[in-house]
Order: C-alpha cells, then structure tokens, then sequence
C-alpha cells in the first residue's frame, strides 16, 4: 500500500483525466493529486480509500464505500446534485459533501427553453416531415404554438429555475412556481407567482422540470400528474430523469393525455435504443448534455479545485 505523506486528492470518472484546470486552481497547495478511472465498486473504494479529497464527476459513493473511507474530509460531487453521493452515510463519517451549484445554470436553462420552444414549435416534427419530402403533409399556418401569453409551469426555483424563468418572461410569458422551500419574496424579484402543485399543473401550456431527485420527488410528475396537465400542454426534463414515471409519461403521450415532451435525463441512462421515446414525433430526446458547454466544463472544474 503506497504512503501518501500530503494530502491526497483523488478524482474518478470513467476515464482518466490529466486535471489540468483543477491543479492550477491548486497552484500552491501542497497536496498529491491523482486521476483514476473506475468502473465498479470495488475499483472505487480501492481509488478513493486514502483519499483526503475526492473529486467525483458521476460515480456512485454508497455506504458501503464510505465505510473504506481512512482519511477523507470532503466529497466535491462535479455540477448540480447530490443523487450520486450517500450523503447520509458521509454526514455520520465526518465527511464534507459539496457541490458546484450554479456552474452551468446558463447552459441548463438555455437547453430547457431550447426543448420547450422545438416543442411549442413542432420542429422535430416538422423538420422530419419537411427532410422526407412531406412539405404538404405538415404546412400550416395554424400549427405552431405562438409562446407570447402563454404559460409555463417552472417546478423547483433554485439556480437553475430562476434562470430559466428569467428568460421565459423576456419571451413574454406568464410563469408560474411551484417550490415550497424558497422566500416568497423571489415573486416579487422575478416577476413571477407562486402557486400549489394542482393549480401549476392544471393552468401551464408547458412544465419543465427542475427539482432534484430526493425520496420525496420520486415520479413528481405521475400517471395522475400526467392527467391533470393540459392534453395542449408539453413536459420538459432537463432535471433527473426519476422525478418523472417515465412509463407514465410514455403512456401519457402515446393517448394524447398531453400533446408532447422535451427530455434530456431518463430513468435508466443511457438511454436504451428500443426506448418507445426515441421513435415519437412528439418527443424532442437529447443524452444527458443539458449542463454542456466548454465555458461550462471549465467553471466547474475550476471551482472543484
């Protein structure tokens, strides 16, 4: 077993990183910092075992890993979230668990109007149709929806709800929250109004999701969720993929329950290719890459060093 005589910081992913931008963000500390790839639990727990620091992009840290932890004080988990961390069993170890909210609060923002505006616009539709030589079959001056006036349902106000709500009302929208953890005085600030699940859901031509994913917003968005939205209106993800059923919303779309759906987090990643989602014209997919940007990837390394 190697004897680590400073302070080890040890990053994991899938792939081995040369971390630049995190060791100059270190310049000056006098630490030994190392990148390991792994790609099962036991390759973890063996990687981060001695580790003062962990640096970790998407890798689960489970209690069982935790108990191998000899010499950790902080677990700094890459981006928004804490769903891949068992904060609970880090909390009894004494370890720290950080984040870096409000990296890419742009980017994500920017991908849930970009998913909310193909939707409203049918471009996915129209753009297959129009390729195919179907000009005919979907020419209408009457298809799109006009997004001035209408209504968007934001469901979470944290960093990423505030800016996505801040460029829904540069559109001309009228937005509505739903998060009962926030000051009441962000409606003031935001232009915007607070209101219960039930009335969101029934009054938003669109709902986008921007919540964590914690025990108590497993499959927000349901099967009865699902029924009271508008059949006009479209659910847009760029959140965690279990905050909604999504064999519920597959449902949903197929009945015509709701008229469509932009996602880019799935309950089980990555998405399989016989996903019934891939194959709707009502549905924008994209992998996971709402948060992507290099401006983006850098902050957060940055700001993890």
């Amino acid at each position: 077993m190697p004897v680590h005589n400073k302070p080890l910081v040890v990053h994991i992913d899938t792939e081995e990183s040369q971390l630049e931008v995190e060791r100059e963000a270190l310049a000056g500390i006098d630490c030994e910092i190392i990148s390991v790839p792994v790609s099962s639990e036991g390759e973890i727990i063996e990687a981060i075992k001695e580790a003062t620091v962990v640096l970790n992009n998407h890798s689960p840290v489970t209690a069982n890993m935790v108990e191998h932890l000899n010499a950790c004080k902080l677990i700094i988990r890459y981006g928004h979230g804490y769903d891949t961390v068992d904060v609970d069993a880090c909390t009894r170890a004494g370890i720290i668990v950080t984040n870096i909210a409000g990296s890419t609060s742009e980017e994500v923002s920017n991908h849930a109007l970009a998913l909310m505006l193909a939707s409203a616009r049918e471009l996915k539709r129209l753009d297959r149709a129009t390729c195919e030589g179907r000009w005919a079959e979907v020419y209408s001056r009457e298809i799109c929806n006009r997004i001035v006036g209408e209504t968007v349902g934001v469901v979470g106000f944290g960093w990423i709800g505030r800016a996505f709500a801040r460029k829904c009302k540069a559109l001309g929208m009228n937005v509505l929250v739903h998060d009962p953890y926030v000051g009441r005085w962000l409606a003031t600030e935001y232009g915007i109004r607070f209101v219960e699940k039930q009335e969101l859901l029934e009054s938003a031509d669109y709902v986008s999701m921007h919540i964590p994913h914690l025990s108590g917003t497993h499959h927000w968005i349901d099967a009865e969720a699902l029924r009271t939205m508008k059949k006009s209106a479209y659910l847009v993800n760029t959140a965690r993929g279990p905050v909604v059923d999504e064999a519920a919303l597959i449902d949903a779309l197929r009945s015509g329950e709701i008229a469509g759906a932009g996602i880019d987090v799935y309950e089980e990643e990555p998405l399989s290719p016989n996903n019934p989602l891939l194959s709707m014209d009502n549905v924008m997919c994209t992998p996971h890459i709402s948060g992507s940007s290099k401006i983006g990837w850098a902050t957060i390394r940055r700001r993890a060093g």
